[in-house]
């Protein structure tokens, strides 16, 4: 897969209102570019050969469109193939401003560069060699990781641990597959370089690590995109309030009409370092509204999609029959509350009480939320590898895949080309994980799902 050999350039830091904007310029042409535009004298431009500064320095100088001075600028040297991305790199820090990048941007495009596309400089990073796919796609990760646990696990994958064991896990595949190849070469001898019994525990034995690291997906899931906590109930006893209070914010509108919430509504919030996506959901009921149903039907939708569900019921309706309530039946991901106890003092045998009005009792529902979600979430200390990355997942179980059908074949006296061909698929979708194997379109659709600029 090859490199186009235009020279690319973006932003580094956000555009706006700031005190510094790096631009970032890559490819073959960056030093000559740059060299155009950049003067180490205020008076007018002298142009510098920036080939002659060394790697990894820094020069301040000035910006400049034909004699008129743009900015103030430092300009920093990364030669090839030691920068980000293995190509030379220049790095522009001007004043912050849209206006200035919009002068210097259209500099830069006017003397043969192109803005870049989103994760440009990573995927070029990637084709280059300086990191694999696992690593650039933990770039993502670190970018968008907004608790301790999501940023220690990007920097994980960043360091190129979980890729490390992926290329343990291949090296087995490899050593298992050569033996029985090697073995075609010796058939008339009847040589047996691996007995049967033995493959058979080895391949099983892959299939129980395959499932041990599939099954953490869960849990990195949780870590990464944060605990979906839906709060459910039927109209009126409170949910709105609840939102609200644990938001710290009147994000929903309450009132003590039943349904004035008619869709969900969803905020991120962090709880005892944990990522939570809280969602205010339309009352349940039955009604003949259709837009009051789609919102119930949005309401259970969002039931099944969430990993803790908080069940509110109202304390001043003590005579609910079975039938009245939203869930009815027990499950795992729930915790049931009875809300409006500033109303009603003392709920008997109800179960446990708050007042999302007064904050009765609030803190320590927000304590039960967050050991909920704790029990969710794989200790990292407990395990070498948590995946965050449903494209590593989908890898790792067609891999898995592949070895069952390996293992089948060796319970039913398969042929050695057989189950070498089953291992060599397997090993096939393990080489995806790290991009070893892999193709365009499924690049163009990881790395566009970067920012701008990295």
């Amino acid at each position: 897969m090859s490199l186009e050999n235009t020279t690319i350039f973006g932003p580094a830091t956000l555009v706006g209102d700031s005190g510094i904007t790096v631009i970032r310029v890559s490819g073959k042409d960056s030093f000559s570019i740059v060299s155009k535009v950049f003067s180490a004298s205020m008076a007018e431009l002298t142009r510098i050969d920036l080939t002659q500064f060394k790697n990894h320095s820094a020069h301040h100088g000035y910006i400049f469109d034909g004699n008129v001075l743009v900015d103030e600028a430092v300009i920093t040297i990364y030669k090839a193939p030691g920068s980000y991305t293995g190509e030379d790199v220049i790095e522009i820090s001007t004043h912050g401003g849209s206006y200035i990048y919009k002068i210097i941007s259209g500099l830069l495009s006017k003397l043969g560069a192109r803005h870049s596309e989103p994760g440009e400089f990573s995927k070029r990073a990637y084709l280059n060699g300086k990191m694999d796919l696992v690593q650039a796609e933990a770039v993502a990760d670190l970018i968008r990781a907004q608790t301790d646990k999501a940023n220690k696990l990007a920097l994980k994958q960043l360091s190129g641990e979980f890729s490390s064991k992926i290329k343990e896990l291949k090296d087995d595949l490899i050593n298992y597959c050569s033996l029985l190849e090697l073995e075609l070469d010796f058939a008339e001898e009847g040589i047996d370089l691996v007995s049967r019994k033995d493959l058979l525990q080895k391949i099983e034995s892959l299939i129980s690590r395959f499932e041990q690291i599939t099954g953490s997906y869960q849990s990195g899931k949780i870590i990464q995109h944060g605990v979906n906590l839906a709060i459910v109930g039927r109209p009126n006893v409170g949910k709105s309030s609840i939102f609200n209070y644990l938001l710290k914010e009147n994000r929903a509108i309450v009132s003590h009409i039943p349904g004035t919430t008619r869709d969900y509504l969803q905020e991120p919030l962090i709880m005892g370092g944990i990522k939570f996506n809280v969602i205010d959901t339309a009352g349940i009921r039955k009604t003949l509204d259709i837009i009051e149903r789609e919102g119930v039907r949005r309401t259970e939708m969002k039931i099944e999609e969430s990993d803790i569900v908080l069940e509110v019921e109202d304390l001043t309706r003590p005579n609910l029959t079975a039938d009245e309530y939203v869930i009815g039946v027990s499950n795992d991901k729930i915790i049931k509350v009875f809300n409006k106890s500033d109303i009603v003092h003392g709920n008997g045998s109800k179960g446990f009480s708050i007042s999302a009005l007064t904050g009765d009792n609030m803190h320590e529902l927000q304590e039960k939320i967050v050991e909920k979600a704790r029990s969710l979430i794989i200790d990292a200390e407990s395990t070498d590898i948590i995946i965050t990355n449903q494209r590593h997942r989908d890898c790792l179980l067609k891999s898995c895949e592949y070895l069952v059908n390996a293992k089948n074949q060796i319970i039913s006296g398969g042929g050695n080309e057989l189950i070498s061909f089953e291992i060599r698929a397997a090993m096939d979708a393990l080489s995806e994980i790290t991009g070893k194997v892999t193709n365009v379109d499924i690049l163009n659709n990881i790395f566009a799902k970067f920012c701008i600029g990295k």
